[in-house]
């Protein structure tokens, strides 16, 4: 049986690295700039010397999170969380002044909303049980179960949730039984 390094999302191209590290790396970049927007919302406020304080902690959770210290694991999604909830207190208020007439602009509306949502989405990665297993370094493949011949572990593209599927008979009109969107996406598809 292939290791835990040949998981790959159904639909997608094989790339050298597994996906619970290329996604580990996007979630530390996330955090990375999360920390030095974090930053500069505060030092807007309280000024720079207080502004490094939580900067200062943002980066050695970012450190310890990027080398996948087991005690960084929740303090990175907590940190995503706190910008997330500014950029959602941001994006009420401009709302807010969209429709009362008093500015602001759809353009930083729909970045900041982008922002929140994408935030919220690399939040809940933290709670999926593979990406738990990837991060402390613990294969899926330690409980010891066997697939037939023809079937591999795949993760569905949407919502990362570990599938035995057949890759030759995979379509695209096959759907995720946890989230019902397709397996195989478009323009994916063999011709």
């Amino acid at each position: 049986m292939a290791n835990a390094d040949d998981l790959v999302l159904a639909g997608s191209r094989p790339t050298a690295a597994s996906p619970i590290d290329a996604l580990h790396s996007r979630t530390s970049t996330v955090l990375l700039v999360d920390t030095i927007v974090l930053f500069f919302l505060v030092q807007l406020y309280v000024g720079v010397v207080i502004a490094a304080v939580p900067t200062i902690f943002g980066i050695i959770i970012w450190n310890s999170y990027k080398s996948k210290s087991d005690w960084a694991y929740w303090f990175a999604p907590m940190l995503i969380a706190l910008v997330s909830t500014m950029f959602a207190i941001i994006l009420f208020l401009h709302v807010y002044w969209l429709f009362s007439g008093d500015g602001g602009s759809w353009l930083i509306t729909i970045l900041i909303g982008w922002a929140t949502i994408s935030g919220i989405r690399f939040i809940r990665i933290h709670f999926h049980p593979v990406y738990k297993l990837g991060y402390s370094g613990n294969s899926i493949y330690n409980n010891k179960f066997e697939l037939p011949a023809n079937e591999i572990l795949a993760a569905c593209p949407t919502c990362l949730a570990v599938l035995a599927v057949n890759p030759m008979l995979l379509s695209p009109s096959d759907r995720c039984p946890e989230c019902d969107n397709p397996l195989v996406l478009d323009g994916l598809e063999e011709e």
